[in-house]
């Protein structure tokens, strides 16, 4: 063997060994890619504030870390660990709740607010004179679905477990990465620069900007629909509107939907013969969870300088595609790739002359 082919051969096993290790390490990575992908989306959305927050403490970055990872920890674990508990306690009273009530006896005629609901007002109507005349039957026959019931939700709060666990390891790693930011910045821009050269720093700066609006979006979008939901619950003389509102604003966060809440409310409101309240409620939060669609889009557009229309597209095809971490996925791609073709295409391109003939 030459001595050119030699060298030919150990570069090539050079280059199997180190896409073996790459493998492997993404291999070991793989269970923990959803939490790390989050936590770096969280901590380049807040990194500006961690590096006002370090000024302020002296250029201590341990204070400024542990600053931040206790409010991280607050805005994040604090509400899903009180939700987890809370569901578990009141399943347990639900429970014992069903069990006491086939002792209850209900009025034959049902109150008036039930004959409103639409759609089903019915069926409710024709369930209550069926346990006004025999409860102990009628809890008998919805047992099952009762039971179905009791296994979604616990099922739900086991969900919101795992959630927790995952939202512990998003705290470990984001405070890591709080720590070692600007090392890792470094490397990653190294490591753009080695593949893109400047077209890719551009990239990963529209990236960077891309995921603080989208972050910046997607806060601004839950305080609107939490203030117009609370201003809804004030007009409708909701007690406890203040804490509702902010109930609305965490499953807003969370993109779970204000309906969460504002549903429960129209109930009580029938419940309390306010039944137009009852109704505006429903109507105002079906329009409030509908703007979300809207106002997401061009508050995060407002950011990072790219169309509404590609924004809109990443935004809902990001989550269809990969749930609520597709929110910052979607848009954080296309702008990618929008600055890779633009890039491309403004390219001076060499167009040879005709030939004569």
């Amino acid at each position: 063997m030459t001595e050119k082919g030699q060298l030919h051969l150990e570069t090539i096993i050079v280059l199997a060994v180190l896409a073996v290790i790459f493998i492997a390490c993404l291999k070991i990575l793989l269970p923990f890619f959803g939490a790390i992908l989050w936590s770096a989306i969280i901590v380049v959305a807040t990194w500006p504030l961690y590096r006002r927050l370090r000024k302020r403490v002296g250029s201590r970055p341990k204070l400024a870390t542990a600053i931040m990872t206790l409010g991280l920890a607050l805005v994040l674990v604090g509400p899903v660990a009180i939700l987890t508990i809370s569901l578990q306690e009141n399943i347990s009273s639900a429970v014992n709740l069903f069990q006491d009530v086939s002792g209850t006896e209900l009025p034959e005629n049902p109150p008036a607010w039930i004959s409103s609901i639409p759609l089903v007002s019915g069926r409710l109507e024709s369930a209550w004179r069926e346990a006004s005349t025999n409860m102990h039957g009628f809890v008998e026959r919805i047992r099952p679905q009762i039971r179905k019931a009791a296994t979604w939700l616990l099922a739900q709060g086991a969900r919101l477990g795992l959630v927790l666990l995952q939202f512990l390891l998003v705290l470990l790693i984001s405070m890591l990465l709080y720590r070692n930011g600007e090392v890792l910045a470094d490397y990653t821009r190294k490591f753009t620069m080695r593949l893109g050269g400047a077209e890719g720093l551009e990239s990963l700066d529209a990236a960077a900007r891309t995921i603080k609006s989208v972050s910046l979006g997607v806060i601004g979008t839950a305080v609107i629909q939490a203030v117009l939901s609370g201003f809804g619950f004030w007009l409708a003389g909701v007690p406890g509107w203040v804490l509702l509102s902010f109930f609305c604003l965490f499953t807003a966060l969370l993109q779970i939907g204000t309906g969460l809440i504002w549903i429960p409310v129209a109930i009580w409101l029938g419940h309390q013969d306010a039944t137009a309240w009852a109704i505006f409620t429903v109507v105002w939060g079906i329009f409030i969870n509908v703007i979300d669609n809207f106002i997401k889009p061009y508050l995060i557009s407002q950011g990072c300088g790219l169309p509404l229309a590609l924004i809109f597209m990443g935004v809902i095809g990001g989550m269809l595609t990969w749930g609520v971490i597709g929110i910052f996925l979607g848009p954080t791609l296309l702008a990618t790739g929008f600055n890779l073709l633009k890039h491309w295409l403004e390219q001076d391109i060499v167009i040879a002359a005709p030939l004569d003939r």
